[in-house]
C-alpha cells in the first residue's frame, strides 16, 4: 500500500501542499482526499481548518521502488542542472535502477565502482524508512550502462593466483585495485588458504592493498 497521510490547513490547497512536504513529493504525484472542507463560521467563531488525505501514487511500481527511484532522481538533481533520466525495474529481491543518459558518467561511477556503491547504500536506506513494503530488496544502480562492479570470480581468481606466487617464490606478493567490498571477498578467500599471512597496507593516494606472505 502507498504512503499516505492526513494533514490540515486554513484552506484546502494549504492542508495538500502540507502533505506534500512532509511526504517529500509534488503535487502531481498525490491522490487527494478531502475529508473536511474549511469553514469560517460567524465572525471567526466556529471556524475550522480543512483536513485532507493524500496517498503517493506509485505509477504501478512497488513502494520501495518509487521511493528509491525519487532518492536518487532528486540526488542527481542536486548534483546536476539538467534533469538525469532514471528508469525503476523490480526482481523477485532487488530493485534496478538505470541511470541513461547520463551527464559527467565517470564521475557518477568513481574510482572502482565507490561512487555507485556509496549511492546505492544511501538510496536504500532512504527509501526502507519511507516504505512499509519492499524493505529487504536491495537497491542496485547502473550508470549509462555501468554499474560499478566486476565479476565477482575476478576475485577468487586474483587470490589464487597471487597464493601460488607466494608458495612458488617464498616471497611477499600484493593483491591491488580492490574496492573496499572486493577486499572483503578476498578475506574470505584467503582465510581458505594455509602457509599463508596477510595484511591490508596504504597502496597510491587513499587506496589500500593486502600483501600475501609466506608464514614464518
Amino acid at each position: 500500500m502507498a504512503k499516505a497521510i492526513e494533514k490540515e490547513g486554513k484552506t484546502i490547497s494549504e492542508a495538500v501542499v502540507n502533505a506534500c512536504e512532509e511526504l517529500g513529493v509534488s503535487k502531481d504525484e498525490v491522490e487527494i482526499e478531502v475529508i473536511r472542507e474549511d469553514s469560517k463560521g460567524v465572525l471567526g467563531i466556529g471556524s475550522k481548518n480543512a483536513i485532507v488525505r493524500v496517498e503517493v501514487k506509485t505509477g504501478g511500481l512497488g513502494e520501495k521502488t518509487f521511493w528509491a527511484k525519487k532518492t536518487l532522481e532528486t540526488v542527481l538533481g542536486f548534483l546536476f542542472s539538467t534533469p538525469q533520466s532514471v528508469k525503476a525495474e523490480e526482481t523477485e529481491n532487488r530493485i534496478i535502477l538505470e541511470v541513461w543518459p547520463v551527464k559527467d558518467k565517470k564521475f557518477l561511477i568513481g574510482k572502482n565502482g565507490e561512487v555507485i556503491k556509496s549511492l546505492e547504500y544511501i538510496v536504500g536506506k532512504i527509501a526502507s524508512k519511507n516504505s512499509d513494503e519492499g524493505k529487504s530488496k536491495r537497491v542496485a544502480i547502473n550508470i549509462g550502462g555501468h554499474d560499478g562492479k566486476k565479476k565477482d570470480t575476478d576475485v577468487p581468481k586474483k587470490v589464487a593466483e597471487t597464493v601460488q606466487k607466494v608458495k612458488e617464490s617464498g616471497n611477499s606478493h600484493s593483491i591491488e585495485r580492490l574496492s573496499s567490498y572486493e577486499r572483503k571477498m578476498a578475506y574470505i578467500e584467503l582465510k581458505k588458504q594455509e602457509n599463508i599471512t596477510y595484511e591490508t597496507v596504504p597502496s597510491k593516494g587513499n587506496s589500500k592493498k593486502i600483501v600475501v606472505s609466506p608464514q614464518a
